[in-house]
C-alpha cells in the first residue's frame, strides 16, 4: 500500500539516456517500499519549476537528476533549481551520472543551490555511465554502465533516503561532503563553463543529399534547439549533446568527435577518479532518532 504521508518527485534530464535509467532504478525501488513517485522528464517539461513548486509540501522530497557537462551539472537542470520557489522544510536528493572522465563539481552545485531554496539535502550520488559523446566507438569509456552493481548501490541511496523520511526530523548531509574534488582542481573546475567549451567543439555539417527534413532531429533535441529551416539549424540552447546526430535515421548530420574522444581519454587518465559509483549519505541510528525525539 502507497504512504501518502511522503511524495517523491524525480525530475531528471537525460539526452543519452543513462539518467533516465537511473532515475528509473530509484522509481522503481520507492515503488517497491510502497511509494509512488512522481516522475518528470526536463526534456519534455521545460516549463516545470513552478508546477512542482505548487506541489512540493514540508513532508515532500525532490530528486534531481542530471548527466555532467564540463564539470557542470547541464544547464536545463540547472535553470530548473534556479526557478523552483523556496520551501520550508522539504528534502532533496541530488544525482549526477558522468562518463568516465571526472564528475565534476555538480553534485556540490545541485546542492547548495537546492538550499538556497530550502530544501534539506538527504543524500547524493554520482553514478557511472557510459559517456555519452563516445557512441560510435566499440570501446567507450563507462561501456556497459550503470550495472547491476551501480543499480544495488543506487537502490541503496534510495533505501537510506526512504528511511530518513520516516524519521521526525531527518538529518541531511553536509554540503561540505559534496566538495570531494581537490580544492585546487575545485576552484579550476568554476571557471569552466559550456559556453567556453561550445567553441571547441567540432562543427557539425548537414548533409542536404542525405537529409529528407523528417525533423527526428528538431523532434529528439532536448533543449529545443533545433530546428529545421528548412534544413537542420542549431540554436543558442544547444547544448552540444549531439542527440540529433545520434538520432538521425539518415546519417545526415555529421562531425568529427576523434578529437573530442582524444581530450576526454586523456582527461580521465589524469584524474583516475574513484570510486567510480558513490552514494552520499548520513548512518542511520534508530538511537539517536529516538534521543532526538525525546
Amino acid at each position: 500500500m502507497a504512504q501518502d504521508g511522503n511524495r517523491v518527485f524525480i525530475v531528471y534530464f537525460s539526452p543519452s539516456g543513462s539518467t533516465r535509467h537511473v532515475a528509473r532504478v530509484m522509481e522503481k525501488r520507492f515503488k517497491e517500499l510502497g511509494i509512488e513517485p512522481s516522475m518528470f522528464d526536463l526534456a519534455e517539461n521545460r516549463e516545470l519549476s513552478q508546477a512542482i513548486s505548487k506541489q512540493i509540501r514540508g513532508d515532500s522530497c525532490l530528486i534531481v537528476g542530471s548527466p555532467v557537462y564540463v564539470s557542470h551539472a547541464a544547464p536545463p537542470m540547472m535553470k530548473f533549481i534556479a526557478e523552483l520557489s523556496p520551501v520550508a522544510s522539504a528534502s532533496a536528493v541530488p544525482f549526477v551520472t558522468w562518463g568516465g572522465a571526472s564528475s565534476g563539481i555538480a553534485l556540490f552545485e545541485m546542492a547548495r543551490e537546492l538550499q538556497k531554496k530550502g530544501f534539506k539535502i538527504l543524500g547524493a550520488a554520482k553514478v557511472m555511465a557510459v559517456h555519452c559523446l563516445m557512441w560510435q566507438l566499440a570501446n567507450p569509456l563507462g561501456v556497459g554502465r550503470p550495472n547491476s552493481e551501480d543499480e544495488r548501490i543506487v537502490e541503496e541511496l534510495i533505501d537510506e533516503v526512504n528511511r530518513k523520511m520516516q524519521t521526525h526530523k531527518p538529518k541531511g548531509i553536509d554540503l561540505s561532503d559534496l566538495a570531494y574534488q581537490k580544492q585546487e582542481i575545485h576552484a579550476e573546475m568554476e571557471k569552466m563553463s559550456l559556453e567556453v567549451a561550445k567553441g571547441h567543439m567540432p562543427v557539425r555539417e548537414v548533409d542536404k543529399e542525405l537529409c529528407n527534413q523528417c525533423e527526428i532531429c528538431a523532434e529528439v533535441c532536448p533543449t529545443a534547439a533545433l530546428a529545421l529551416a528548412p534544413y537542420p539549424a542549431f540554436g543558442e540552447t544547444c547544448i552540444y549533446c549531439f542527440s540529433c546526430m545520434r538520432n538521425c535515421p539518415e546519417g545526415a548530420i555529421k562531425a568529427d568527435l576523434s578529437e573530442i574522444w582524444q581530450l576526454i581519454r586523456a582527461r580521465a587518465e589524469s584524474f583516475k577518479e574513484s570510486p567510480e559509483t558513490k552514494i552520499f549519505v548520513t548512518s542511520y541510528s534508530p538511537e539517536k532518532e529516538a534521543q532526538t525525539l525525546h
